[in-house]
């Protein structure tokens, strides 16, 4: 590139010399060091090496929540509960983003609330991004702002109501007065007596009655 352009800031090219023998967790943790640097990096971009680290069989992290543990010790306690926020945003819509890392801290934390709080809420907003096409960040984040502000879909309204009651009555009989009510296959008797010390056979007998003189017998 020097040879190309002549410019002065390609003349070398700065670097670290590691140790041997540096662990796994060292090299994260100087890549994170070094990203943190940089003012720009986005909370996405963050949340991102956590997953990867997570997922990485050379790490002892079992999860996200011990993988922003150890690569982000040295940040707030705020800025990790962020991070982890931000992961889950990706591992729920991560495979539709095409700019995540433009995604701002507040839009981010929006989202994964509904994601955590809503039924569907990543189905319904991996659909948006999929039929939205956007080709630029500001287009994507319109979609996702759309989508953090969304209602729930109105659950299907119930056509009848087939467990309602169609005919209930009261009668008079020797034991008292007993009310009744009678729905699609189901039938309830309630009046005041103790069925549980009715004898077995009796009542048997009583239900077996009660349907052969409904049926005509």
């Amino acid at each position: 590139m020097h040879a190309e352009t002549g410019d002065a800031r390609y003349a070398s090219i700065p670097a670290g010399i590691l140790a041997q023998g540096e662990t796994i967790e060292g090299l994260y943790r100087r890549m994170v060091d070094e990203n943190l640097v940089r003012r720009d990096i986005s909370f996405a971009e963050m949340a991102a090496l956590a997953l990867r680290y997570a997922a990485d069989e050379a790490t002892e992290a079992m999860d996200v929540e011990q993988a922003v543990a150890v690569l982000y010790a040295s940040a707030a306690r705020q800025k990790r509960v962020y991070i982890r926020h931000f992961a889950t945003l990706l591992e729920a819509i991560g495979s539709r983003l095409k700019f995540p890392e433009a995604i701002p801290r507040a839009l981010g934390l929006q989202l994964e609330k509904r994601i955590s709080g809503e039924t569907g809420a990543a189905a319904r907003i991996r659909a948006a991004l999929g039929a939205g096409f956007a080709t630029t960040p500001d287009a994507e984040l319109e979609i996702l702002r759309a989508q953090a502000t969304a209602k729930p879909p109105k659950p299907a309204a119930r056509t009848g109501a087939p467990d309602a009651a169609k005919t209930t009555f009261r009668c008079t009989v020797p034991a008292g007065t007993v009310r009744c009510a009678a729905r699609k296959g189901k039938v309830e008797l309630s009046c005041d007596r103790d069925f549980s010390a009715v004898e077995q056979q009796r009542l048997q007998a009583a239900v077996a009655a009660f349907f052969a003189a409904l049926d005509g017998a």
